[in-house]
């Protein structure tokens, strides 16, 4: 997928921190935009800096087609809520190993992340 920078959108905290990392989609310069469906972060607080965003899963923000290693500041889970998969858990590693908090639920915009540095994510109940 593509990677796009952006320049603006939250993130979100779930339990005590969150991770870093795009999947299938990219970066873009926008300000606090994230597609309905996707899942998105930026490097900054409240959706500023470079926004990395996902439609699916992706097991390896560095190594995949959309590469993303920023730290994350904020999140924005912009998924369906009729989707029963409308959750995102984020992991420390590659291959959704050491997984860094409770799942991040469906938010109506950006919410703050802490740094936090994400390898993979992927989509759950």
């Amino acid at each position: 997928m593509d990677w796009v920078r952006t320049g603006a959108v939250s993130a979100v905290v779930v339990g005590a921190a969150l991770l870093t990392a795009p999947s299938a989609a990219g970066a873009v310069a926008v300000e606090a935009s994230c597609a309905k469906g996707d899942v998105c972060v930026w490097s900054g607080k409240a959706g500023q800096g470079t926004r990395c965003h996902w439609r699916g899963n992706d097991p390896d923000w560095r190594g995949g087609a959309v590469r993303c290693g920023i730290k994350v500041r904020s999140i924005w889970n912009n998924g369906r809520t009729n989707d029963p998969y409308n959750k995102v858990r984020f992991y420390r590693q590659k291959d959704y190993q050491s997984q860094i908090s409770d799942p991040v639920p469906v938010t109506a915009k950006p919410i703050t992340a802490g740094g936090l540095t994400i390898r993979s994510h992927r989509w759950t109940r």
